[in-house]
C-alpha cells in the first residue's frame, strides 16, 4: 500500500501545500451501494508507542459523533507485518500499538459499514443510497495523537462507483473519469474534515448570486428531483446578496458551496462546514411545494453559520484536538441567533412566502409554549447539556426539555432585534450588531473566538440603552413560565389559534406522518396513532395519556388521523371524546375532558400596532 499511494501522489504530481510528511488517505467507495467503503491509510510515525484516534468532537457536531461502531477488518502493520493493537480502555476512539524498529509509518485499512435510516444517529455521519452519497473524512480515517493534529498534512484520494459525479469544497488536484477515482490538493486535517464530499450517480451543479462564487451542488436518487423551480431559482440567486447586506461585502471563505443530497433513503440533515454545508433533504424536495415550504429556512441557516458558528465562535467550542470535549452553553449564540438571522434571510430572499415567514413564528412560538420542561430548566441548560439532549428520545420532550436554543432563540433574538429597532427609533437593528460583530472575514476560513462579555459590549455599542446583561441573565439564565414572546408583540403581532391548520403547519404534520393536537389536548401522534408526547397538566395528560402508548380508536370507531380531528373538532359543540388505548400488552379507554375543539397556531395583527415584521423582513441585497 506505501508504494502504490506514493506512486499515485508521484504519478498525478500533485502539489502538496505542506511542510511535512503527509498522511496518505485512499478511501475505495466504489462498493457504497452495498453500504461499504474501504480505507486505505499510511500514518507516518516514529519507532515506540503509537496513539491513533477516530476523530470524535467534530465542530457543528456539538456532541461526540463518529461510526467507530461500525468500523470493520481493521488492520495495522509495518514493514509488511501486523501490529497486534488494543483500544484504550477509557476511550474506545483511541487505539493503541507499538511501531517496530527502523519504520516510518504504519498502515492502516479498515471497511466503514454504514448505518442503515437514521441508526444511530446517522443524519451527522456518512451516509448512502445506492445513487447518492454524503461522506464526512473524520468517518473514514485514523491520525496519530500529536502535539497539533489540526495541522496534520493529509493527502486524500477517493475512488466513486463509475459514472458518478462528485461536489466538494475541497481543491482537486485531478479526476479521472475511467476509474472514477479523484486525487485531492494536500490540505491540513482540519481543512479535510471540514469540507464534505457529495456524490452520486444523478448530479447538478447550479451557479447562484451574481459572480462565480457560489454554487449548489445537487446530487439525487433520480433525475426528476435535480430540477428546481423557478422561484426557488430566484430565491437562491438573491441568497448571497441578502447574507453580504447583512454582514457586510467581506466574507469569511473564498468561494461557498451549497452541498444538497436528496434521497428518501438517508436522514435529513444540515450541517455547517467554512466553505459549504452538507444539506440532507427527501428525494422530491425541489419538486413538491410542501417539502419546499418545510426546507426554505435549511440553506439560509447553514449558510448564516459560515458567518456564526464556523468564522466567529464561543471561545470554549475552539479546540485543537478532535478528541477534547466543547464546552456548549453559548449554543444559545451560535445556534439560537443562527436560527433567527436563517428565518430572516429566508424571508428576505423569497425562500419564505411573507405569510410562511410569519406563520413560522406562530409555529415557533407555540412549540416553545408547549415546551414545560422550561419550569425547572432554564435555556442555556438546554444548551450546556446539548451533548445528551440531542440524541435523547422525542417522548417526553415537553416535560423535559429538547435543544429549544434553537427555536427558543429565533424568539429570543426578535425580541432582540425590535428592542434595538424601538429604543433607537428605527436608526438601528440587529443588522448593525451583525455586521460590527460577525462581519471583517478575509476571504478565507479563519476562526475567531469570542466570550459572553464580547457579545453584550457588541450590543451595547448599537443599543446604549437596554441592559444586555440583566436581559440575557433573566431571559437565558433563569427558569421561566413562557417564552420571550415580546417580540412578536413588538412587532406588532400575537400569538392565536384558529380552527384549521396554516399551509406551513399542515406541511410539517404531514411529513411527520403523524397528528399535532399541542395547542388543543396536549398530544403529539407519530405514524399509526403512536404516542410521542404529552404537555403536563393538558387534557391528553391528565388523562393518563403517556408516551409509548397507542391510540386504537376514537369514541368506538377505528383511529384514523381523520378521525381523531374530527372527534376533537367536535368537542367544541358538546361532542365527547374517548380514546382506545393500547399500553404493552393492554388496553384501556380514556376519557379525554376537553371542549375547545381544534387549534392551530397563527399570528394575529393587533390593533393599533405598527407591523415591524414587514420592515425586519424587507429585502436588503442588491
Amino acid at each position: 500500500m506505501q508504494r502504490a499511494l506514493l506512486a499515485l501522489v508521484l504519478a498525478f504530481a500533485v502539489p502538496l501545500q505542506v511542510t511535512a510528511a503527509p498522511v496518505l488517505l485512499d478511501v475505495d467507495a466504489s462498493d457504497v451501494g452495498r453500504r461499504v467503503i474501504h480505507v486505505r491509510e499510511l500514518v507516518p510515525a516514529e519507532p515506540g508507542p503509537l496513539a491513533l484516534h477516530y476523530p470524535k468532537w467534530i465542530p457543528g457536531r456539538h456532541r461526540p459523533v463518529g461510526q467507530i461502531a461500525n468500523v470493520s477488518a481493521l488492520k495495522i502493520t509495518a514493514r509488511g507485518e501486523a501490529l497486534a493493537w488494543h483500544r484504550d480502555d477509557a476511550d474506545p476512539f483511541t487505539l493503541h500499538c507499538t511501531v517496530p524498529e527502523g519504520a516510518k509509518a504504519v498502515e492502516v485499512q479498515f471497511d466503514l459499514l454504514l448505518a442503515a435510516g437514521s441508526e444511530g444517529g446517522a443524519q451527522f455521519m456518512t451516509v448512502a443510497s445506492p445513487k447518492v452519497m454524503t461522506m464526512n473524512w473524520n468517518d473514514v480515517l485514523l491520525y496519530p495523537k500529536c502535539a497539533k493534529p489540526l495541522e496534520l498534512p493529509v493527502v486524500a484520494r477517493v475512488k466513486l462507483p463509475n459514472g458518478w459525479k462528485f461536489g466538494t469544497a475541497l481543491p482537486v488536484a485531478k479526476a479521472s473519469d475511467k476509474d472514477g477515482s479523484v486525487l485531492f490538493e494536500g490540505v491540513p486535517l482540519e481543512t479535510l474534515i471540514d469540507s464534505p464530499l457529495l456524490a452520486g450517480e444523478h448530479v447538478r451543479v447550479v451557479p447562484i448570486g451574481a459572480g462565480k462564487e457560489h454554487s449548489v451542488v445537487i446530487a439525487c436518487d433520480s433525475p426528476d428531483g435535480l430540477e428546481a423551480t423557478p422561484e426557488t431559482l430566484k430565491a437562491w440567486n438573491q441568497l448571497p446578496a441578502e447574507a453580504a447586506a447583512l454582514f457586510g461585502p467581506e466574507r469569511p471563505y473564498k468561494a461557498y458551496t451549497f452541498l444538497l443530497g436528496l434521497s428518501n433513503h438517508i436522514p435529513r440533515a444540515g450541517i455547517e462546514h467554512h466553505q459549504s454545508s452538507d444539506n440532507r433533504l427527501g428525494e422530491l424536495a425541489l419538486v413538491k411545494a410542501a417539502e419546499r415550504r418545510t426546507a426554505a429556512t435549511l440553506f439560509p441557516h447553514e449558510f448564516v453559520h459560515a458567518w456564526n458558528g464556523k468564522f466567529r465562535r464561543p471561545a470554549d467550542m475552539i479546540v485543537g484536538d478532535y478528541q477534547v470535549p466543547q464546552q456548549t452553553r453559548l449554543l444559545w449564540v451560535y445556534e439560537g441567533l443562527t436560527n433567527y438571522l436563517g428565518w430572516l434571510l429566508a424571508a428576505r430572499s423569497g425562500l419564505l412566502a411573507p405569510d410562511d415567514a410569519r406563520e413560522y413564528l406562530a409555529l415557533t412560538a407555540a412549540r416553545m409554549t408547549n415546551s414545560r420542561g422550561r419550569a425547572w430548566r432554564p435555556l442555556d441548560d438546554t444548551a450546556a447539556a446539548a451533548s445528551v439532549l440531542f440524541d435523547a428520545p422525542r417522548s417526553w420532550a415537553s416535560s423535559r426539555r429538547a435543544v429549544d436554543f434553537y427555536d427558543e432563540g429565533t424568539l429570543l433574538w426578535l425580541d432582540v432585534d425590535v428592542m434595538i429597532r424601538t429604543n433607537t427609533k428605527g436608526k438601528k437593528s440587529l443588522d448593525d450588531f451583525c455586521k460590527a460583530f460577525h462581519g471583517g472575514g478575509t476571504g478565507r476560513p479563519e476562526v475567531k473566538g469570542y466570550k459572553l462579555d464580547d457579545v453584550l459590549a457588541a450590543l451595547a455599542a448599537v443599543d446604549p440603552a437596554t441592559n444586555w446583561k440583566a436581559y440575557f441573565a433573566r431571559r437565558v439564565e433563569a427558569v421561566a413560565d413562557a417564552p420571550p414572546l415580546e417580540g412578536i408583540t413588538g412587532a406588532g403581532w400575537k400569538l392565536g389559534f384558529a380552527e384549521k391548520p396554516s399551509d406551513l403547519f399542515a406541511a410539517q404534520e404531514g411529513l411527520s406522518r403523524g397528528v399535532n393536537l399541542f395547542d388543543s389536548l396536549g398530544l403529539l401522534l407519530g405514524p399509526e396513532g403512536a404516542v410521542s408526547d404529552v404537555v403536563p397538566e393538558r387534557p391528553a395528560a391528565k388523562a393518563g395519556l403517556a408516551p409509548g402508548m397507542k391510540v386504537i380508536a376514537v369514541n368506538g370507531r377505528r383511529y384514523t388521523p381523520d378521525a381523531l380531528k374530527a372527534a376533537v373538532g367536535g368537542t367544541r359543540t358538546g361532542g365527547k371524546l374517548e380514546l382506545l388505548v393500547e399500553s404493552g400488552d393492554f388496553f384501556k379507554t380514556h376519557a379525554v375532558e376537553y371542549a375547545g375543539g381544534l387549534r392551530y397556531p397563527r399570528l394575529e395583527k393587533a390593533e393599533g400596532r405598527d407591523d415591524l415584521l414587514a420592515d425586519i423582513v424587507k429585502p436588503r441585497g442588491k
